[in-house]
């Protein structure tokens, strides 16, 4: 049987063995390819084998596999650029013998950091740390056209980075001290969390909202200190956070 469909014998539809040696139905492997990941966020478990998770390799593959290859460096790339710039190359979970990243920075640094493809650039841009998509919950239903990065949704005229210029480019989500990922009806940027719960959310009377620091879905978190670390306007207001990558070169 194909261990990808489990409906029909190898031998019933035209197959090919993988790199890795496996055999799946030719039409059940560029299926998984096309469709890609679930949910809004990147990952890359559909591109390797399901028996033995090697990465799917066949020359009949190579038009689906290029840009899934280049989006893989892409997210690696910048991944690694902002683990440098927060001064985590070297934390214990890559240094460390027998930690599940060790001598795996690049690892470490796509497990850590959220990325989503720009619906109008189509280019990676970073939402966060994964662990806080993880703490609000999976996005089940989400409209692609509403994933827009910082640069192709800069409706408060951020100053350009003259050393990454918009590539970096962060916003605030309006209604929470988060990274934004969404960017709706042209206007609002929303964290996943708070998009999550838009139709509540957008309701809550500005001088209701919380202040400073603001969780996700609009809670009040404690303490004083932004998880942001930076100054900005009230929540219920768009803010540009500006250069990801420098913003946090300036924190550590």
């Amino acid at each position: 049987m194909c261990m990808i469909c489990f409906t029909e014998a190898l031998e019933a539809a035209p197959a090919i063995q993988l790199k890795c040696h496996h055999v799946f139905h030719s039409h059940c492997v560029r299926n998984v390819l096309s469709k890609r990941w679930v949910g809004p966020r990147i990952t890359f478990g559909f591109s390797l084998c399901p028996i033995c998770k090697a990465t799917i390799d066949h020359p009949v593959l190579r038009d689906l596999l290029k840009p899934i290859q280049e989006l893989f460096e892409d997210v690696r790339r910048k991944a690694m650029m902002r683990l440098e710039y927060e001064g985590l190359h070297k934390a214990e979970a890559i240094t460390t013998p027998g930690a599940r990243f060790f001598q795996d920075p690049a690892g470490f640094a796509m497990d850590r950091y959220a990325y989503y493809v720009c619906y109008k650039c189509n280019k990676a841009y970073y939402g966060g740390e994964a662990r806080c998509e993880e703490q609000a919950g999976a996005v089940e239903e989400y409209d692609p056209q509403e994933l827009v990065c910082g640069g192709c949704s800069d409706v408060s005229r951020a100053q350009v980075c003259p050393k990454h210029g918009t590539d970096f480019l962060e916003y605030k989500c309006r209604y929470c001290c988060s990274v934004a990922v969404f960017f709706c009806f042209g206007t609002t940027h929303f964290c996943n969390a708070c998009h999550d719960d838009f139709q509540r959310i957008t309701n809550i009377p500005k001088l209701e909202l919380p202040r400073c620091p603001a969780g996700p879905r609009g809670k009040l978190m404690d303490g004083d200190e932004c998880p942001l670390h930076v100054k900005h306007p009230p929540t219920g207001e768009e803010f540009a956070l500006g250069c990801g990558v420098c913003r946090n070169a300036h924190t550590f």
